[in-house]
């Protein structure tokens, strides 16, 4: 068996307390959302998630020292408590009319288990750094990688009985995601899950490729320190492929020199059906809508003046070769400076706000990639730029942890 996923003993908040402890994961705030969250500085998740959003002229060992004090006072406030005995985690997430079930688990992390965890993003090396060190100092990893898989299993059944019982948790995030959790303290229960994940070949990551990345550092790191060492464990989060959902992650573009109307001639040369027209939201592979000179206009990214193939490449892809790095000049080591981010779930009016206040020269709302397509480019080991896909609804993090033997 390539991958062996186990219940565990989690570290988890008391239950009077979870819903104001727990957090979003950090990158998926708005300002106004960490400012929020901020102000409940006693005892929160970003303290640790984000130590530097509270003090940000700390250096890297201060910040170190910070977050190993603050989750040891969680534990010794008894703000977090210890399961007594190893369960899997049922998690429920519920936004709109969009229900989905998975299950907390650990993975076991070696050198046959990593061929078979398949990402599809690119990662920065500075995020999975800081990362691991959060991991070594605290021994404990905050937050779940979210994972999806292909194979059937017939917990459908088990999820529905769970359901028409009290959760061990219920509470809503920002953004208006309910989250549901169930403690598997059933032996049969237990084992039935362990069963059917058993069945599970390949994992794609769909969120948390920094942690997944940092994981896999430490593994290595450690296996080189100790060759006893076969393994670690890494705090998972599993999902049918047929339960996820996916939004686009747009872009926002600052210009270096050019102004935006040369610019958008010259996009309209390159592409042979730019047309200006209100906005409607991209759904076919290749459409974008352009936001530039404040009036939007569509076109499709495969329908270039050029006898290159591009079928094969992603929506983003193209948009940082053909007219980040082609029209607007922007090299791949100045994207830092020039590109930013946001995800879908803001909607296309905040990519218009954001350029009608300078704060961008053009925005680019893009068709969002299919479940499909993301595991296709992970079966052929290949990846995607960072912040192409948003996984929608977000999993919380703080909510069920998992400590380490360092």
């Amino acid at each position: 068996m390539a991958i062996k996923i186990s219940s565990f003993t989690g570290l988890r908040p008391i239950k009077k307390l979870a819903h104001s402890i727990v957090s979003s994961s950090f990158d998926n705030l708005s300002v106004k959302e960490i400012k929020k969250a901020s102000k409940n500085i006693n005892w929160n998740f970003l303290n640790i998630l984000s130590p530097e959003t509270f003090f940000p002229s700390h250096s890297k060992k201060q910040l170190t020292n910070y977050v190993r004090g603050y989750l040891k006072s969680m534990v010794d406030n008894q703000i977090l408590f210890k399961d007594d005995e190893p369960n899997f985690y049922i998690y429920k997430l519920s936004k709109n009319s969009k229900v989905q079930f998975g299950v907390i688990a650990s993975i076991e992390i070696n050198k046959k288990s990593q061929k078979n965890i398949l990402p599809h993003e690119k990662t920065f090396t500075s995020k999975e750094n800081s990362i691991l060190r959060n991991i070594e100092s605290t021994k404990t990893q905050v937050g779940p990688v979210y994972l999806t898989y292909k194979n059937k299993n017939n917990l459908k059944l088990l999820f529905k009985k769970y359901s028409n019982t009290k959760p061990e948790y219920f509470f809503t995030s920002a953004g208006g995601t309910k989250h549901s959790l169930w403690v598997t303290k059933n032996f049969k229960d237990r084992n039935y899950i362990s069963s059917q994940l058993s069945k599970i070949e390949t994992l794609y990551i769909a969120d948390g490729h920094h942690r997944f990345a940092a994981i896999s550092k430490l593994f290595k790191k450690t296996s080189q320190k100790n060759n006893k060492i076969k393994s670690v464990p890494l705090l998972a989060a599993l999902f049918d492929q047929s339960s996820v959902k996916i939004l686009s992650y747009n872009r926002l573009i600052k210009l270096k020199k050019t102004n935006p109307k040369e610019i958008l001639d010259l996009i309209k040369k390159s592409f042979i059906d730019v047309k200006l027209c209100k906005f409607k939201k991209p759904n076919v592979k290749g459409d974008v809508m352009l936001f530039i000179c404040n009036k939007w206009f569509s076109f499709n990214l495969l329908n270039i003046n050029s006898k290159k193939e591009f079928s094969n490449e992603t929506d983003i892809d193209l948009i940082n070769s053909l007219i980040v790095d082609k029209i607007c000049r922007i090299k791949k080591n100045e994207y830092k400076n020039y590109l930013n981010y946001l995800p879908g779930k803001f909607g296309y009016k905040e990519l218009e706000k954001k350029v009608r206040k300078n704060e961008a020269d053009m925005a680019f709302f893009v068709c969002p990639m299919t479940m499909h397509e993301i595991m296709s480019i992970s079966n052929r080991k290949a990846t995607v730029p960072q912040k192409s896909t948003f996984f929608d609804p977000k999993l919380i993090d703080g909510l069920v942890n998992l400590q380490m033997k360092l």
